[in-house]
């Protein structure tokens, strides 16, 4: 006589951590001084094959050297201070909101040899004319550099509680970006992390060096800078898209933020 032996599974539901990757690119620049430049939108990850450099970043000033992992998120002001050779570097971007950013101090770092290997064969895979090698290649090796960098990047426990400070300025800024709310007020940055006005400002201080309402502006303005550049919506979308009743508004304050107007990167865009 049988007997049936019934097996309880635990199903698992997990979604791919990355959206989508925008693009993988080995980049060559020439000697360089006083470049200023702005990074991609969503995460951006550098990995310095040959060359130095002097780089300025969040306001912190960094000596970049071969073997240097740079990341940036959401559209950073970037500059090359100063190069003295040419310098050669991987680049990858792409989209998570699975991802946390990394916190400020942690945005260089030296590879490790499992990271380097990675990001070579990133860039391999993205050359590859077999476009199923290609996106699989591409995503596995994204997924080991990243497993990489949580592992040598990890919050030590002296630094937990510095961390969730990180963590609740984070999911502010996590929500006014899929929520659209651009044109937030700090009553509302108040709501929405059910923080007193001082000890929200105390956050945002910490965790990005700037007033939340100034932080709000960079993140707009950076938000605008990327639609210029990489969507299909013309001036007008976008300033209905950030919030603005008036495009004149939109035009008036993305000057004021980067010394030239909108229409100046939609010309050059549409060529």
């Amino acid at each position: 006589m049988s007997h049936l032996m019934t097996m309880t599974m635990d199903m698992l539901n997990i979604k791919h951590p990355i959206e989508y990757v925008s693009g993988v690119w080995k980049f060559e620049r020439t000697p360089r001084k006083g470049i200023k430049v702005r990074s991609t939108p969503d995460h951006l990850l550098h990995l310095v094959v040959s060359g130095s450099y002097l780089l300025k970043n969040n306001n912190r000033i960094y000596e970049i050297k071969p073997g240097s992992v740079i990341y940036y998120y959401a559209t950073e002001d970037v500059e090359w201070l100063e190069s003295k050779e040419t310098v050669v570097f991987y680049s990858v971007a792409f989209k998570s909101e699975f991802i946390r950013p990394l916190p400020l101090e942690s945005r260089v770092f030296k590879a490790v040899r499992s990271t380097v290997s990675a990001f070579e064969k990133l860039y391999g895979y993205s050359i590859c004319q077999d476009e199923y090698v290609k996106t699989m290649g591409i995503y596995s090796s994204l997924l080991a550099i990243l497993m990489d960098i949580q592992k040598y990047t990890s919050v030590p426990d002296s630094d937990k509680q510095k961390d969730k400070v990180a963590d609740i300025w984070n999911s502010v800024e996590q929500k006014i970006r899929t929520e659209k709310k651009f044109r937030v007020q700090l009553n509302e940055l108040c709501e929405m992390s059910h923080r007193s006005r001082a000890t929200l400002i105390r956050i945002c201080r910490k965790s990005t060096g700037e007033s939340p309402m100034r932080r709000i502006r960079s993140i707009k303005m950076a938000e605008a800078n990327g639609l210029l550049h990489f969507s299909t919506l013309n001036i007008t979308q976008i300033s209905e898209y950030l919030g603005y009743p008036r495009i004149h508004e939109f035009s008036r304050e993305f000057k004021k933020h980067f010394g030239f107007p909108p229409t100046r990167i939609m010309n050059k865009r549409l060529g």
